[in-house]
Parts: structure tokens; C-alpha cells; sequence
């Protein structure tokens, strides 16, 4: 029985075959390229809050009257003493409404004097039996009267007064003058913020605070000014009560160990992490092969399948009892599906995991 020849295009096709199944069989063979991230312990990085130098009161100032100015006698960033002149409005008005008060005053007292004397002659003739007992107690009720109204127009003329000395603006404590927002020629009216003020004293860290840390947020920490490794003492005074509307963040102080800190510089505030007795790693560690959760930890460049014990579950990471894991492990977070036991792995990404 003769063997049927094998045209060429037949051979062609057998060898193209052959050379497709021995690449798949390569393709199989080689090892699944996944990636890994380091489990960190809760206590391997502190948390760090970025914010600026703020004094621990800020006044703003302004007049007590209104009025147009006249005299601006400092400048943003000067440092000015507690009486000092800061500015003077023009004083010719609230002279003349004294000057006015004070007529007033001296009208109301010659006035009262009258009435007094009228009610002590209309006494006099009471008791003669001259006059009427009405017409002495409509003298007695004028004099009453006369005298309430010289002491109001004297209270309104020590108001007048006092009101001319608010025409110059004085400094209520040693500090820097932070901003000023008016020019001399500006009319402004009466308690409009026309300067602020920082108050020498202790400087605090502003920063904003996430209303998820809020509640074991630590009390003592460090700080370190932009560009200087020299720590600083830092202790929270106090949190805001409501959040921010446009970050959603609470406005936290932290009062600092030194009185010379530069005014709005950039500070950066360590605080150290809570203790916990928990590790979290990515939602897409965890693996289920049916027994339960677990995750696929690396030996060299093979994994191995641990089971964990899951505290919580977040929307990105998963909260995993002390024992399960151990800080510095590393572990699968994409790809765990498609692993088995002892299978080696090409690692793509090492990216550090901190709870």
C-alpha cells in the first residue's frame, strides 16, 4: 500500500500550526504579571497637616464715629505700639456738634436754675397763704423737669465730647498692622474695618482638618516652618465648630512655642498617628477561593494564600484584624483571581500601602 505525497501547501500548513501551539504553550508557561503594594503598620508615617502662621487674636479695627479721613500714619507689615496713633479723621464736625452740646448744656442749667428759684418763691407763698396749692405744684413739676433736662443735655454733652475724641484712631495693643483698607480722602462710617491688627504675643499653625480624622485627632505634636528642619512644640487649642462650606474642612489652631514666627508663613504640623491594633489594605487584595477571605502574600517571586480576619470594609480599603498581617508584608492587590498556590509572579508596581 503506498503512502499518499503531501503537496507543499499542505506541509506549510502543518509547520504554521505547530509554530501557533508552541507559542501558546510558551504563553501559558510564563508567569502572570500582577501587582503588589507593602502593608504598613499603623504607626510607620505621622499625619501631616500643611497651613500658615497666624497670631492668636487678630483685631479689626476701626472708628467709633464717621467721618472723613484725614491722616493715615501707618503701613501694612509696621509694627505699632498700644496708644499709638494709626489714624485722625477731620475733627471740624465733631467740634462743632460739641461745641453745640455744650450751649445746649448751658441753656438747660440757666433754665433749671430758674425753675428752682420759681418753685422756692411759689413755697414761700404757699406757705403765706397767697397762692393756690395747684399753682405751687405746677412750679415744683416745672423745676423737676427743668432739672431731668439739664442733666440729659449734660450726658449729651459728654457724649459729644467723647465723640470728638473718636475722630483719632488709636492702637489697643502692641502688635503689626496686617492690612489697611482705606486712604486718606475716603469718608467711612462708623465701625467699618479700616486696619487690622495682629497682637504680639503667641503665634498658632492654622490648618484644615478632614472631618474624619476629627475624631482622634492628637492634642501635641511638632511643627516645622517651609524650608527649616528645627521642630517646634505644637498643642491644638481649639477646632472649629463648623466646617468650611466650600472644603468641608474644620479650621483647627495649634499654639506654637515661639512669639517671633514670621505672620503668614507656611507651616507644616506632625501629629502622631493613633495607635490601633487593625492594617488596611486595598478591597482588591482580598480573595475569597471559598473558605473564606484572604489575601496572596509574596515569597521571593511565588504567593501563598493567607486567610485574614476583615474588622471593617470601607469604599477603597479593608480594615484587618492585628495577627492576620504583619507591617512590611507584601501582598497581591490586582490579580489575586487568577492565581494558585505557589505560583510564581512578575511583579509590576510596589507602591507603599500606610493605614
Amino acid at each position: 500500500m503506498s503512502v499518499p505525497l503531501l503537496r507543499p501547501a499542505a506541509i506549510f500548513m502543518l509547520l504554521a500550526l505547530a509554530a501557533c501551539g508552541s507559542g501558546k504553550a510558551g504563553e501559558t508557561a510564563e508567569a502572570p504579571l500582577v501587582r503588589t503594594a507593602l502593608v504598613g503598620d499603623a504607626e510607620a508615617a505621622p499625619i501631616r497637616y500643611t497651613g500658615v502662621i497666624r497670631s492668636r487674636t487678630e483685631s479689626d479695627l476701626g472708628f467709633r464715629v464717621g467721618g472723613k479721613i484725614v491722616q493715615r500714619l501707618v503701613d501694612p507689615g509696621q509694627r505699632v505700639r498700644r496708644g499709638q496713633l494709626l489714624m485722625r479723621l477731620d475733627a471740624v464736625d465733631l467740634q462743632l456738634a460739641a461745641s453745640a452740646s455744650r450751649d445746649q448744656l448751658r441753656a438747660a442749667e440757666a433754665q433749671a436754675t430758674q425753675a428752682v428759684a420759681e418753685e422756692a418763691r411759689q413755697r414761700r407763698l404757699l406757705e403765706a397763704g397767697a397762692v393756690s396749692r395747684s399753682a405751687y405744684d405746677l412750679a415744683l413739676a416745672n423745676a423737676r423737669s427743668a432739672q431731668a433736662a439739664a442733666a440729659a443735655a449734660r450726658s449729651g454733652a459728654s457724649q459729644a465730647g467723647n465723640q470728638a475724641g473718636y475722630g483719632a484712631l488709636f492702637a489697643d495693643a502692641d502688635g503689626i498692622v496686617t492690612e489697611v483698607l482705606v486712604q486718606p480722602g475716603q469718608v467711612v462710617q462708623a465701625g467699618a474695618v479700616v486696619a487690622r491688627l495682629a497682637r504680639a504675643g503667641s503665634r498658632e499653625a492654622a490648618v484644615a482638618v478632614p472631618e474624619t480624622q476629627l475624631s482622634s485627632l492628637p492634642r501635641n505634636g511638632q511643627a516645622f516652618l517651609y524650608g527649616s528642619n528645627a521642630p517646634l512644640s505644637a498643642q491644638l487649642r481649639e477646632v472649629a465648630g463648623v466646617a468650611d462650606p466650600l472644603t468641608r474642612t474644620f479650621d483647627a489652631r495649634f499654639v506654637l512655642n515661639r512669639s517671633d514666627l514670621p505672620l503668614g508663613a507656611t507651616v507644616t504640623v506632625e501629629l502622631p498617628r493613633a495607635t490601633t491594633a487593625e492594617l488596611r489594605i486595598p478591597l482588591t487584595a482580598l480573595h475569597d477561593r471559598g473558605g473564606g477571605p484572604g489575601v496572596w502574600v509574596l515569597r521571593g517571586d511565588r504567593v501563598r494564600f493567607r486567610p485574614v480576619r476583615v474588622a471593617r470594609l470601607g469604599e477603597e480599603a479593608a480594615s484587618i484584624e492585628a495577627g492576620s498581617l504583619a507591617g512590611g508584608e507584601r501582598i497581591v492587590t490586582l490579580g489575586a483571581h487568577l492565581l494558585r498556590e505557589g505560583q510564581r509572579v512578575r511583579i509590576a508596581i510596589t507602591p507603599v500601602v500606610r493605614s
